[in-house]
Order: structure tokens, then sequence, then C-alpha cells
């Protein structure tokens, strides 16, 4: 399938169904969140080049078990990464009873069992109403073009630099959240929220279509990343823009 047509046709598949309604909690900032399961899809170091016919194969596969999984409602939204070299293929927001279902599921998709791809799953506390308004756009009209963009997709990993006094971790904090929320309030942010799973990953932010340069110095700017107790790594996730409901 050639790139254009995949972006597209993942898009369309991706809030396919309505996610059921969970428990939302406050964060730091107040801010609302439900919990998904956000899978990596990583390219396997054990891949090897396949024939035409079985790239083809384990590709149709992938895209009939993105298919069942949005037609049972688990699958929230998916998309591909662009990046270069690719330390992520791509990503499934999932919503499921548990961290182990979350991680089943992943395991079952072909390009995983056919060792084209290994999964890193973790809970993450996001925004509700994730695909809403695609949703509800759809079923007024289901013509409603998907305007698939690029999104910056950042992940915070705990950085090198460990503050001595609890004092001075925690006021880093208070000003990261705020930068955050100042973010959003800005209309820069898509979706944020952190990683409960993890004591290494600790955070996802994706922003609105801009630029990658323009998310990395936005997020260089955020006080706990400048001191080091946050490290950024930023992606290019193509998804419909109708996805993030900030």
């Amino acid at each position: 399938m050639k790139r254009k047509a995949l972006l597209v046709f993942l898009a369309a598949l991706s809030l396919s169904a309505q996610s059921n309604a969970a428990p939302s909690q406050p964060n730091a900032t107040q801010n609302p969140t439900t919990r998904y399961y956000v899978v990596f899809l990583r390219p396997d170091p054990s891949r090897r080049t396949v024939s035409k016919d079985d790239g083809d194969r384990i590709q149709n596969a992938h895209m009939a078990n993105i298919r069942k999984m949005a037609g049972d409602g688990v699958l929230i939204a998916a998309g591909p990464f662009d990046d270069s070299p690719p330390t992520i293929s791509g990503i499934f927001v999932l919503k499921a009873a548990s961290l182990q279902s979350a991680q089943d599921l992943a395991r079952q998709d072909p390009t995983v069992v056919e060792h084209r791809n290994t999964v890193d799953v973790y809970a993450w506390q996001g925004p509700p109403e994730l695909g809403a308004e695609y949703i509800r756009l759809h079923k007024l009209n289901p013509k409603t073009p998907e305007n698939m963009q690029a999104h910056p997709l950042c992940l915070l990993y705990r950085g090198t630099t460990a503050e001595a006094r609890v004092g001075a971790h925690n006021s880093l904090l208070d000003l990261h959240e705020r930068y955050i929320d100042d973010l959003r309030r800005q209309g820069k942010l898509g979706a944020a929220g952190r990683i409960e799973t993890s004591d290494h990953l600790l955070s996802l932010v994706i922003f609105r279509a801009i630029p990658l340069e323009e998310a990395h110095r936005l997020l260089q700017a955020d006080p706990a990343i400048r001191s080091g107790m946050l490290r950024l790594e930023c992606h290019t996730w193509w998804s419909s823009d109708h996805v993030l409901p900030w």
C-alpha cells in the first residue's frame, strides 16, 4: 500500500468506534484525564528483509487487525511516525481493561507476530474526548475530509540531572506543569498527560500541526527540561487533526 493511501486509511480507521466512558481524575494542573494505553510499535532489531509478497501479506494482515480493533471499540487512535532513521514505526491508542489486556492486544498485531515490530505499552492519563470530534463530524458527514497532518509528538523522560533537594524538585515540577498548561491555553497543544507505568518515561505531549522545530524550541524552554530534570525526545506523528481534543 502506498504511503499516502496508508496514512488516509489509518486516519479513517483510527476512531471508527466511540470509546467507553471512564472515570476522570485530576492531574497536577487540575485538568480532567482519562486512562488510555499507548502502544509504541518499534522496529524489531531482528527484522529481516522480506519479499514484496511477504511484505504485502503482513501489511494487509496489519490493516485487518486495525479494522478489527476499531470495530471492537478498543482502538481510539493510530498512525505512523515519519522519522529518519525510524525508532518508532507508529502508535496505537487503546481503551482496555488493564495494562496486561493492552499488551496482549498489541502483541497480536501481525507486524509483531512476524517480528517486524516490537511493542512498548504504557498507561497514559490523557484528555477525555479523544477522538470525539472526529466521530461527531463523520456521523454528520461521512465525507468529512481527513485533513491528515504531521503532529509533533514529544516524550518526556527522567533526566540525567537529579535535584538534591526535594523542595527544588517539586518547585521545578510545578513550573513544568504550569508551562505545559500555558502551551495549552496558547492553542499549541492537541493533548498531553502523564505516563503511569514507567520510572523513565514520564509524560507525553502532542502538539497541533506545527513544525517539529517549533515544538522542540517551545519545550526546550520548559524549566524542568532546561534544568536537566526532564529529557526531551520529539517525533513526527501523522494523524487526522480531528482526533486531538484540545
